[in-house]
């Protein structure tokens, strides 16, 4: 059998550069910080979040992995408070509908569909000197 398949297109997707563009969350899980973490075990959300805006570079951008921590019981002061704020300003940036009696999962799966223009910037280079777009969060509006 032979296929007739043009490699001369294929090319590795690119992050964005910095700027401001139109996004979806495509999934949301509740899942668990992992072993390296400060404190394994604890409850996160993972969202996968796509570009959606109409040019080619946009289309073709690798999707974003975001995490939300949620704020637990035995965090300090400091920690519990910073990470319900990050929590509250992805809720309202994606109009995720949240309430005082917050569900985590339920907030996963209502939050995919949620669109919203954010700004994107890029992470250090890694050990392997890649580099990967980052959602930065609005600060919230009093």
């Amino acid at each position: 059998m032979s296929l007739d398949l043009n490699f001369d297109d294929v090319v590795e997707s690119k992050p964005l550069p910095k700027g401001r563009y139109q996004t979806q969350i495509t999934a949301g899980e509740l899942t668990e910080t992992g072993p390296n973490s400060k404190n394994p075990g604890r409850p996160i959300l993972q969202f996968t979040i796509g570009f959606t805006g109409p040019s080619k570079e946009e289309q073709a951008a690798p999707t974003v992995r975001h995490y939300v921590s949620i704020p637990h019981p035995d965090d300090e002061q400091k920690t519990y408070d910073f990470k319900l704020l990050m929590l509250k300003r992805f809720l309202v940036t994606y109009n995720i509908p949240f309430s005082n009696q917050f569900d985590p999962e339920q907030t996963a799966f209502a939050a995919i569909g949620q669109e919203a223009e954010v700004e994107v910037d890029l992470t250090e280079p890694n050990d392997n000197g890649d580099v990967y777009n980052r959602i930065i969060l609005p600060r919230l509006r009093d």
